[in-house]
């Protein structure tokens, strides 16, 4: 079954004028096998199987720069190639007795109106112009071979190019005489979980396959969102807080790096509010706010991706020799404390929830919820905007390991977080404001 009857079609996603200058490029053909390359393409398309090698090689050239797509004469599907790494041969046998699964990577969404099939692993993704071929999908749970997959589906043999398209996506693989495959042999991919190997390869060039990066898709669609989330909390009561005029004990940066390290355990002396303060000040607060270009841009003592900080952070108070406990937002504008709410059975479980983050090493006196303001990033951005605002949350917890080490304070990241549990306490939707990265404090022993 190789190769299946596919074959080489023009994509149609709006370059397709870069065609001729990219098969020019390569250098492999004359000016007469150019052009007749190029009709062949831009009509019914041309057979891979027998190719000779300098069209062969020529249109895997162009499959790996997104101008060529591959088609099986059911109309059944379409393989776009997503990588650079794609292969136009294939280097598998479906027509022998070997038996075949599904990835346990694979995942079915819909792109532009169409079911798209695909795995992270895979240097190509399969889009699904009958639907009714994803019926074949199932019969791929447990191995079979593509003779028994085939005889049970409505298309009978008109999907055998599917097959092929699936196998070369690497949506399913070959199975040993034990039904495994390379995702339950191989050590490193089954380490791998679905959801972390897709937004590794879905947040970074090389398998997106996507727009990604600054796109701006949303411009003209959506108003941008505000740089500031302050207003939500404008008519809480406000606690102001010190203002550091000097910093006269400040540890030297590189002895503040070489000394830092994770504090989870505690003195039974609670952090003073006016460390809280600048502590804060130190890493948190607005410095400046500017327009550029119509737009509204805040600056941050610390980096960040796009310039947009699109974080929101929230503090819990458990123990503080000058501040009531409580859940707080912290206005950056006004360098103030707003509350949210008083003690509750959220706020204990939140810090019980960060109790187990520290394996039970450690209860914080202080709690830093970071949240995102996912529209904010969303908006300008595609495809790597979650990954980017997990760098940013990285970024806040180095600047604040640092300047906790440089006043003596003990500070500690923490790996996990509730979701849920933020949502409930603010009000926010999930998926409009959520928090991803938490940060405590305390007097170290």
């Amino acid at each position: 079954m190789s190769g299946a009857g596919l074959r080489a079609v023009l994509r149609r996603d709006g370059y397709e004028g870069n065609v001729p200058g990219a098969i020019a490029a390569r250098g492999l053909l004359s000016d007469r096998q150019s052009k007749a390359l190029h009709a062949d393409l831009d009509g019914d398309g041309i057979g891979v199987d027998g190719l000779a090698p300098p069209v062969f090689d020529t249109v895997e050239h162009l499959g790996r720069v997104g101008l060529v797509a591959l088609a099986d004469e059911g109309g059944t599907a379409r393989l776009e190639p997503v990588s650079e790494s794609f292969a136009l041969g294939a280097d598998h046998d479906l027509n022998g007795r070997s038996t075949w699964k599904l990835s346990k990577f694979q995942y079915v969404q819909v792109e532009d109106g169409t079911p798209t099939v695909r795995s992270p692993l895979g240097a190509s993704k399969v889009k699904v112009t009958a639907p009714e071929a994803l019926s074949l999908l199932g019969r791929f749970s447990e191995p079979t071979t593509v003779k028994r997959a085939l005889s049970h589906g409505d298309l009978g043999n008109r999907a055998a190019g599917f097959v092929d398209m699936l196998a070369r996506a690497e949506i399913i693989l070959p199975c040993d005489a034990d039904g495994q495959t390379a995702d339950d042999l191989n050590d490193d991919r089954r380490m791998w979980d679905f959801h972390e190997l897709l937004y590794h390869s879905q947040s970074r060039m090389g398998r997106n396959g996507l727009r990604i990066g600054a796109t701006w898709e949303f411009q003209d669609d959506i108003p941008k969102p505000p740089v500031l989330d302050v207003d939500k909390w404008a008519e809480r009561p406000t606690i102001p807080l010190y203002r550091p005029m000097h910093l006269s004990r400040d540890l030297p940066l590189f002895e503040a790096m070489e000394t830092r390290q994770s504090v989870r355990a505690y003195s039974p002396a609670p952090v003073a509010g006016w460390e809280l303060g600048e502590f804060l000040w130190r890493t948190m607060r607005v410095r400046s706010l500017t327009n550029q270009d119509g737009f509204e841009m805040a600056a941050r003592p610390y980096p960040n991706g796009g310039g947009i900080y699109e974080q929101e952070l929230y503090v819990t108070i458990e123990a503080c020799a000058d501040l009531p406990r409580g859940f707080y937002y912290y206005d950056p504008v006004a360098h103030a404390l707003r509350h949210v709410s008083n003690p509750d059975d959220n706020m204990a479980r939140l810090i019980d929830e960060a109790v187990s983050a520290t394996a039970g090493l450690g209860r914080p006196q202080i709690l830093f919820t970071i949240a995102s303001r996912f529209g904010a990033f969303n908006w300008k951005y595609s495809s790597m905007c979650y990954a980017a605002q997990l760098k940013n949350v990285g970024v806040i917890y180095q600047t604040m390991y640092l300047v906790a080490t440089a006043m003596g304070l003990g500070g500690c990241g923490l790996g996990l977080g509730n979701a849920d549990r933020f949502a409930a306490m603010t009000g926010l939707d999930y998926e409009t404001q959520g928090s991803i990265g938490e940060f405590m404090i305390g007097r170290p022993l």
